[in-house]
């Protein structure tokens, strides 16, 4: 087969830096800021539980298979790149949230304060993907604003979930916008009091976000609770709801 490669440096060569490192993401947790120093990482880490196979190895299998294509290392890049861009938009929302009114709000009847900071990281995401329509083949991984309430207290929250639309909307993670801060669950560096308070407060919980992603099969809309659908509601910029007591600020 033409264009094979025989080492990870090889990849590399072929897909070029920033493609590279971008679909190096798919194979080790132990990319690195420079190539040298991810080939290191890559060639001593093993891909399977096993240990019949290098992360390396796999990368480079993948590459000379054709499953891996400079085509497609490019599309993770782009990815990589508005995510990026999300997170810089997401920024500047947070950085004006103030989280203990926040958590008021969602916790009052009165929610017009949570309406708002909702309606503003909804725009964050509409202006970096440019909608919020997600068909199931445009990117692999993308993270929505959304709604978090708890399936024991009942108590919501707003936050951000990360999805897998490569595998149907698959959860892979949250961060949950706390009196505290913005919080992300499994992050190793929490300390103990976050901890416990995400447990008490929140886990186990469902989440409804505020873009559509099609074919979604691991949320239902059947359901929601309707301060949760006001919310929703209210992001996506939705009339006046006076039980909700909500004004749309234009």
């Amino acid at each position: 087969m033409s264009g094979k490669v025989k080492s990870l440096h090889g990849v590399y060569k072929a897909l070029g830096r920033d493609a590279f490192l971008a679909a190096a993401k798919m194979y080790s947790t132990h990319v690195q800021k420079t190539v040298e120093a991810t080939l290191s990482q890559m060639e001593s880490h093993w891909y399977d539980a096993a240990k019949t196979v290098t992360e390396a190895e796999e990368m480079v299998n993948d590459y000379n298979f054709g499953f891996l294509t400079k085509e497609r290392a490019t599309e993770l890049l782009e990815q990589e790149r508005l995510q990026e861009r999300f997170t810089q938009n997401m920024n500047a929302v947070l950085k004006n949230v103030h989280f203990v009114r926040l958590e008021c709000s969602c916790m009052s009847p009165n929610k017009s304060y949570a309406g708002e900071v909702l309606k503003e990281m909804h725009g964050a995401f509409v202006k970096t993907y440019g909608t919020d329509y997600l068909d199931n083949g445009s990117y692999e991984f993308v993270s929505i604003p959304a709604v978090i309430r708890s399936r024991c207290t009942g108590k919501l929250c707003l936050g951000i979930v990360t999805l897998d639309l490569s595998s149907s909307g698959e959860h892979r993670g949250t961060d949950f916008l706390t009196p505290y801060g913005v919080v992300s669950q499994g992050d190793p560096d929490m300390n103990a009091d976050l901890q416990k308070y995400l447990r008490d407060n929140f886990i186990p919980y469902d989440y409804w976000y505020t873009a559509d992603v099609e074919r979604d099969i691991h949320i239902s809309l059947d359901g929601m609770p309707e301060e949760v659908a006001d919310l929703i509601a209210a992001a996506r910029g939705g009339q006046q709801n006076q039980e909700f007591d909500y004004t749309m600020k234009l």
